[in-house]
């Protein structure tokens, strides 16, 4: 939620809630639920959906965490006096007081900051100063410390009054997210004058965006796409296992890989547009070669292209200082690495694609963990800290260990690109048969730094000619790391060139002891 989605929320649920007691708080994931008779509402403070919305009841068996007991602890038998937005900044503060029968009055405070990994939880007393925090700051930060025991609670520095923001036109803007912004004077003043006449009770509007997800906004966005008018208590309902069931280690991996992919395609794409095409740059350099050759005076000159039968003069760029058939054999030369540049990056985005459709396309249940990509198999069991290992999954290679190393090979020419190119790390090594054909093979590392022993080489390399197609007793084996190896120009799947090499030479029938 930005800070206009979040003020109205918390304006929806000042009428529903406020009077309301408190009888549990219980656990969310990356926030807490927030137990009244009436209802239950969601604050979320860590991930995604951040804000303010309603849950089921289902929700009242959830068992407590070490953290969000002390809250219970604090207020439970507060009643709610006030949910607002003070400041335009995803921060929402939520007042609680108890009247003791005395007619002592006890008041506490939440500040609930909405700022996804960087969200916090805080309880104040009745003079602003802090009692709980979700997370405390250490003294020795290098930022100034709002989250410390006893100290009085300040929004961060960037933080603006949220009335003050909305009555100034320069600024009011800020609190709508940037993809929800207008451009237009005119849009701006709408919304502004929108927001100016909004209710508890106003309707909330959504519309169906391209990727086929839902958008809920609290205004009406002028020069969009058509909307749909919904009441508060239906957008802001979110089911319980949604906030309440954190993503499994399957869907991590799916969900990253995916973003992967995502962020892959839009990089080539942006690759792509950088490359002139061959055809501009042969264009140029027939032209250059159709002219008499001498130095150039100027950065420019003007010469007829010859591939157009309409005989229209070019402007072409020159070095003065040099032959126009020298800058003549340049062009020439961009010519093939724009071509060899644009062929190698559609076919990787070709093949990108097709591997985000199939994952799109694909449903959760139907995409088993252990037929999925190598890199979606490590992201499952990857542990912080640690290279993923491919024990106890089905990889799609062939697999062995040796001395705790784990080696891959492929069976084919296919096996051999996807297994070098898309599986292995670059700090990796890979092993083939010098001068024949033969499969790839992989010797997993941990990291770049990782001392493989000798015998362990040897090992990989004698899988390297056993799989290969030469029939001697002994032959030399190339290894490499895999970043020193590159698709062959032009070539087939698991046609590749390599520098930076070293060579062993082993037999088929040693045994050594690894």
């Amino acid at each position: 939620m930005d800070t206009l989605q979040l003020a109205a929320a918390a304006q929806f649920f000042q009428q529903q809630l406020a009077g309301q007691s408190i009888h549990k708080i219980s656990a969310a994931a990356g926030g807490i639920y927030l137990h009244t008779g009436k209802q239950t509402m969601a604050c979320v403070v860590q991930r995604a959906p951040l804000g303010l919305w309603l849950a089921p009841e289902t929700v009242t068996a959830e068992e407590q965490s070490h953290w969000s007991n002390p809250l219970q602890q604090r207020l439970k038998g507060f009643r709610i006096e006030r949910i607002v937005v003070p400041w335009a900044d995803r921060i929402v503060r939520l007042d609680f007081s108890r009247r003791h029968i005395s007619k002592r009055v006890d008041q506490l405070s939440v500040i609930a900051e909405c700022f996804g990994g960087r969200g916090n939880l805080a309880l104040l007393d009745a003079q602003e100063q802090i009692r709980w925090a979700w997370r405390w700051d250490s003294l020795d930060s290098p930022a100034a410390p709002r989250f410390l025991p006893g100290i009085v609670y300040q929004p961060p520095e960037s933080a603006r009054l949220f009335e003050e923001s909305l009555s100034d036109p320069t600024i009011w803007l800020q609190c709508m997210a940037p993809r929800y912004r207008p451009g237009s004077a005119t849009a701006q003043a709408f919304i502004q004058e929108q927001w100016a006449l909004r209710s508890a009770t106003s309707a909330w509007w959504q519309v169906k965006t391209e990727a086929g997800q839902n958008l809920l906004y609290p205004l009406r966005l002028p020069d969009g796409l058509p909307m749909q008018a919904m009441a508060p208590d239906i957008a802001l309902q979110l089911p319980a296992s949604t906030l309440a069931q954190g993503p499994s280690p399957a869907e991590q991996a799916l969900a990253t890989e995916k973003n992967r992919l995502h962020q892959r395609i839009q990089k080539m794409r942006h690759d792509l547009l950088q490359w002139e095409a061959p055809e501009y740059y042969r264009t140029l350099a027939f032209a250059l070669f159709a002219v008499p050759d001498s130095i150039a005076r100027t950065a420019s000159i003007q010469a007829t292209d010859h591939t157009q039968g309409d005989g229209r003069m070019l402007e072409i760029a020159v070095t003065p200082g040099q032959s126009l058939h020298q800058q003549a054999q340049k062009y020439m030369q961009k010519a093939m690495r724009s071509q060899r540049a644009v062929q190698k990056i559609q076919q990787r985005l070709q093949d990108s694609e097709k591997l985000l459709d199939e994952l799109l396309f694909k449903g959760q249940d139907a995409l088993p963990l252990t037929q999925r990509l190598p890199q979606m198999q490590n992201a499952a069991v990857r542990h912080k800290g640690q290279e993923p290992t491919t024990r106890g999954l089905a990889a799609p290679f062939h697999h062995t260990i040796i001395a705790g190393f784990d080696i891959f090979w492929g069976n084919n020419a296919r096996e051999n690109d996807r297994l070098t190119f898309r599986f292995a790390k670059g700090w990796d090594l890979w092993f083939h048969v010098q001068d024949l054909g033969g499969s790839h093979v992989i010797l997993r590392r941990e990291n770049a730094s990782t001392l493989v022993p000798e015998q362990i080489i040897a090992a990989a390399a004698r899988l390297a000619l056993q799989h290969s197609q030469s029939r001697a007793l002994s032959a030399e084996v190339d290894w490499t790391e895999v970043r020193q190896v590159q698709r062959k120009p032009g070539a087939g799947p698991g046609q590749v060139i390599y520098r930076h090499f070293q060579t062993i030479r082993v037999r088929r029938d040693a045994h050594d002891e690894v």
